[in-house]
C-alpha cells in the first residue's frame, strides 16, 4: 500500500477551512445583524449587509461540498490521507470538529426563526 504525499494531508486541512469559510460566509447576512443587535449597534448600520443575500446558495452548496470533499479523502479515496505532523486519527478528529462548526452556520438562518417562535 502506498502512501500519500503529505501535501494531502494540507490539502484536507485546506479543504476544512475553505468548507469553515463558505458556512460563514453563508451565513453573514443573517449571523451579521445578529451580532450588531447583541452589541448595540444601531439597525442603520445594518441595512447594507442585506446586500450578502445572493451569496446565501452559492456558499451553502460550496460549503456542503468541501465538507462532502473532506469525507471522500479521508474514507472513501484510495489514497491513505497521512503527514509527517498529523496521524489519520487527528485528522479524523479535525473533520469531525469541523462538520459540526459548518452545520450549525448552515442551518442558523433556517433554525434561528424557529427557535424564537
Amino acid at each position: 500500500m502506498t502512501t500519500a504525499q503529505p501535501s494531502n494531508a494540507k490539502g484536507l486541512l485546506a479543504t476544512m477551512v475553505a468548507a469553515v469559510a463558505a458556512a460563514v460566509a453563508s451565513s453573514l447576512c443573517c449571523i451579521g445583524p445578529l451580532i450588531y443587535l447583541v452589541f448595540g449597534v444601531s439597525a442603520a448600520s445594518v441595512a447594507g449587509l442585506a446586500q450578502f443575500d445572493w451569496l446565501q446558495v452559492p456558499m451553502l452548496l460550496l460549503s456542503s461540498v468541501l465538507i462532502l470533499a473532506g469525507f471522500w479523502r479521508l474514507y472513501l479515496s484510495k489514497r491513505p490521507v497521512c503527514s509527517g505532523r498529523l496521524s489519520r486519527k487527528r485528522m479524523l478528529v479535525l473533520y469531525w470538529i469541523t462538520v459540526p462548526i459548518v452545520l450549525a452556520f448552515q442551518l442558523y438562518p433556517y433554525v434561528l426563526p424557529w427557535l424564537l417562535e
